[in-house]
């Protein structure tokens, strides 16, 4: 195969809970069944799509796609309700939080801060990504590389944590705002603090570039996923080609929502995709003028934007949901969806 045949491909993996076993499914389906003229050079993601994202990554940095592929599976296993009382309190956790939807806007009414078994899960959590990444090992950092999305709660800065190519840690933290970057020395940390939703976990204290202690939260809050960071290298060649999309929250409802519950899950979908939105009109704004005619600039590249699409209608509530048969069902369709992507025109391509 020529050089000319080959298309450089960067992922971008949207958090939503247990929804993201969808995006397991999807890079399950990529790493086995991909053709061969595309390579996979970056990838990004945010809450459980940053965790689906950093195992590929960690996968393709030590050259064995196998181990990726294995720690997809098992990740999910692991975070599926097993045992009988791991089914039922996964039942009462999902239909609890839908009834108190009935006498509230849904959220949780007791602070992290005072929630006694907020700790022992954020343990249990850290304990099961241990399991399936490791970061310190030393093997090389990238390619590919990785953009994993959060925010600093105290300075409203949006922050990226990743890959620190020949640094001295595997990861660094970048703050979007001042563009300084510092060696981030708890890589798990940085999943934590992307999957920190501030209703149910407490902000998770990252030493930032200042050198101070600074609280995380979800990365929902800033770029869910980034992308932008696909375009930012100064080599044209080291932009991909093309940057496919996974989406979990869908951008176009059939109706106007009336019942509280269906108010706030628009409102809640809505937000996860806004900086995604912005993202993508500004590449597409680029495409169209170079298109134009108007950018003529080396430095500047199309790049095809498509989409891998989850599509199913299920609220917000439901991503709380562990259940074996739920989650192996949102893995399916996402290896269907990616499948599909090979053989149809049935998802969705932002440069058309």
């Amino acid at each position: 195969m020529s050089e000319r045949d080959t298309r450089t491909v960067a992922i971008a993996c949207q958090g939503g809970g247990s929804h993201t076993a969808f995006t397991a499914g999807v890079l399950r389906e990529i790493l086995e069944s991909s053709p061969p003229e595309y390579t996979i050079t970056s990838l990004s993601g945010t809450s459980g799509g940053a965790i689906c994202a950093t195992i590929v990554w960690d996968g393709l940095r030590r050259g064995e796609p196998d181990r990726a592929l294995d720690r997809l599976e098992s990740f999910w296993a692991d975070i599926a309700a097993s045992s009988p009382l791991e089914r039922y309190s996964n039942t009462l956790s999902v239909w609890s939080s839908r009834l108190t939807e009935e006498f509230t806007t849904g959220t949780f009414n007791v602070s992290p801060y005072l929630n006694p078994f907020t700790s022992a899960f954020v343990r249990e959590f850290r304990d099961t990504i241990d399991q399936h990444i490791q970061f310190e090992d030393p093997v090389p950092v990238a390619p590919p590389h990785l953009f994993i999305g959060s925010v600093n709660v105290e300075s409203g800065s949006f922050v990226v944590f990743t890959d620190n190519e020949n640094g001295s840690t595997p990861l660094k933290i970048r703050d979007d705002q001042t563009d300084e970057t510092a060696p981030l020395q708890d890589g798990v940390k940085a999943l934590l603090a992307s999957a920190a939703i501030p209703q149910l976990f407490r902000a998770v204290e990252i030493e930032g570039v200042t050198g101070e202690r600074e609280g995380h939260w979800d990365g929902q809050f800033s770029q869910n996923p980034p992308i932008r960071q696909f375009t930012m290298p100064d080599e044209v060649d080291d932009k991909p080609d093309e940057i496919w999309i996974v989406r979990l929250f869908p951008r176009e409802t059939a109706d106007i929502p009336t019942s509280l519950g269906d108010i706030v899950d628009r409102r809640t979908e809505l937000s996860g995709n806004l900086s995604l939105q912005q993202e993508i009109h500004m590449i597409e704004s680029i495409n169209d003028l170079i298109a134009e005619g108007v950018i003529d600039d080396e430095a500047y590249k199309h790049i095809e934007l498509k989409e891998i699409e989850l599509g199913i209608d299920q609220d917000r509530h439901s991503k709380l949901n562990t259940d074996p048969s739920f989650l192996q069902m949102l893995m399916d369709r996402g290896t269907a969806a990616a499948s599909d992507f090979w053989t149809t025109d049935g998802v969705r391509n932002e440069s058309d």
